[in-house]
């Protein structure tokens, strides 16, 4: 029978010490907010914090369970109703603080006694992202080891390489020097690796942890990966994607043999290889509401019941806010290809359906979305809310002689509100031929291939066919969104072979320029 022992506020406050504090030791549990530590990584698997969002949304009791876990109390014993992850006398764990060490995460201290996270980047990652996370959101730790007693930082990082206690390669396994490391917890810091995500999501198919896990396990792993399989074949924004390369991925690691696994000088045994491929694990991992299902339903905003509109104006969470009107990602929008291997086309959501703010790609910073001035004031749509999500094709640009404009090529999706900035896979349906104020401003039709109940349309025709009046309603809404007087002119409309061959001319253009 397991002990209830509420996680009170008072044992916060007995528990906690200042940073920096002198009294703290090795060994110690101490307590800490997420702003106080230091991350000793560049980069994170977006996809797996994703699924811990994702699954926070649809189940509350495990947030509170890994907070729990994370704290050395095990698991969650009760939630109130009205509980609340900043107020621990809101929910009970089933231990006392700090009662199972070997599950908390752990900081070393180092010269400056400022705290260096050695385990925890993805678990804290999804505490300072969640609802009513953040900076300030308070957790426990270990101190893993005390190296104050060197000279110097320098000192410190040479000791911190020796001992395995810092990741110094970025995501494309190029060496970085520790001053290129982010300098604080939160998804916007970091890059994303997308074969550490795969490492987590093939655990119990290809492999597990051992016992006694060296740090930094899953990148060492990664760098074996890198050898051989290509992460950008794979389509990550669908189930049958990721299927293919959690399979490839367990697959090729069950083969490996080696007593090196990406210089860590540990054996692929020593490193979790399973003897054979456990069917099972996979099942569980794609089954509906398993991890993959959660993932990707956070990444596309859809839930289980059919749609969420509640993330109308919600930027994507990877973007960082750099002020009321600038939105910034860890990389350039052009980073990613115009057409995917599996031949989807990539949308930038620059405008989510329902809503009527204008906010474009950053001409001048193709790492930004900004919010469109006109009169010096924040351009509004004063008319409905957008019909589709709108935004733009990366890696494309159309002349004018073209019919565009030589921006990248504007595209209306069909399907439900996705979060500003996310990049998401459509199939193109059709070209919808405007003129405005004279001047050819035609604009591309596709739909959303991820859980929509528009993922099966393949054309206009069959948009017609299945949902009537979706094209007239579109037609109508930008001939009007400008007003009486606006210029729009609806002049017909092309079929998805005219609007691919549109596609292929604006990315030659764009390669050409």
């Amino acid at each position: 029978m397991s002990r209830k022992t509420m996680f009170v506020i008072g044992a916060l406050t007995i528990l906690a010490l200042p940073a920096q504090a002198n009294s703290v030791s090795q060994g110690d549990v101490i307590a800490v907010s997420l702003n106080e530590l230091k991350p000793t990584q560049p980069s994170v698997g977006y996809d797996q914090i994703m699924y811990k969002l994702g699954r926070y949304q649809f189940d509350q009791k495990k947030m509170y369970d890994e907070i729990c876990e994370a704290n050395g109390q095990k698991g969650v014993e009760s939630v109130n109703e009205d509980a609340d992850p900043n107020l621990p006398s809101t929910f009970a764990c089933e231990l006392k603080v700090g009662e199972r060490k070997q599950d908390m995460k752990t900081v070393v201290i180092a010269p400056n006694g400022q705290y260096y996270l050695t385990d925890g980047h993805h678990t804290f990652n999804a505490f300072y992202t969640m609802p009513k996370g953040g900076p300030s959101f308070h957790v426990h730790v270990v101190v893993d080891k005390d190296y104050r007693n060197l000279n110097n930082m320098d000192a410190f990082w040479s000791q911190m390489q020796k001992d395995g206690n810092t990741w110094l390669f970025d995501k494309d396994n190029h060496a970085i020097k520790h001053n290129e490391l982010p300098t604080s917890l939160g998804l916007t810091h970091f890059a994303n690796d997308k074969y550490r995500s795969l490492m987590y999501f093939s655990r119990d198919v290809g492999w597990n942890k051992p016992t006694q896990p060296v740090p930094f396990l899953e990148f060492y792993w990664s760098k074996e990966l890198r050898k051989q399989i290509d992460i950008d074949s794979f389509d990550l924004n669908s189930q049958q994607g990721y299927a293919e390369a959690v399979n490839t991925v367990s697959n090729y690691i069950l083969s490996l043999n080696t007593d090196n696994v990406g210089g860590s000088k540990l054996s692929v045994k020593a490193m979790g290889q399973f003897d054979s491929y456990h069917q099972k694990g996979f099942d569980k991992l794609f089954k509906k509401r398993g991890k993959i299902d959660y993932m990707l339903r956070y990444k596309t905003t859809s839930t289980g019941n059919g749609l969420n509109y509640d993330l109308t104006s919600a930027p994507a969470p990877t973007l960082k806010r750099v002020d009321p009107f600038t939105l910034e990602a860890n990389a350039s929008y052009n980073d990613y290809p115009p057409i995917s291997a599996d031949g989807t086309v990539n949308a930038i959501i620059e405008i989510p359906t329902g809503s009527s703010a204008k906010w474009e790609l950053n001409k001048s910073s193709d790492k930004q979305i900004i919010w469109e001035q006109k009169n010096g004031a924040p351009r509004i749509v004063n008319y409905l809310g957008y019909p589709g999500n709108y935004g733009s094709i990366p890696r494309t640009a159309l002349p004018k002689e073209l019919g565009g404009d030589g921006d990248p090529l504007d595209v209306l999706v069909l399907g439900q509100s996705i979060p500003r900035g996310e990049v998401v896979p459509i199939r193109l349906i059709g070209v919808m031929k405007m003129l405005d104020d004279g001047e050819q401003d035609d604009k591309l039709i596709g739909v959303l291939t991820n859980d929509s109940p528009f993922k099966h349309v393949t054309s206009l025709a069959n948009l017609q066919a299945t949902f009537p009046g979706v094209e007239s309603i579109i037609g109508t809404w930008f001939q009007n969104y400008k007003g009486a007087n606006g210029g729009m002119e609806l002049k017909g409309w092309g079929d998805e072979t005219e609007a691919n061959a549109i596609l292929s001319s604006a990315r030659e253009h764009y390669a050409a320029r």
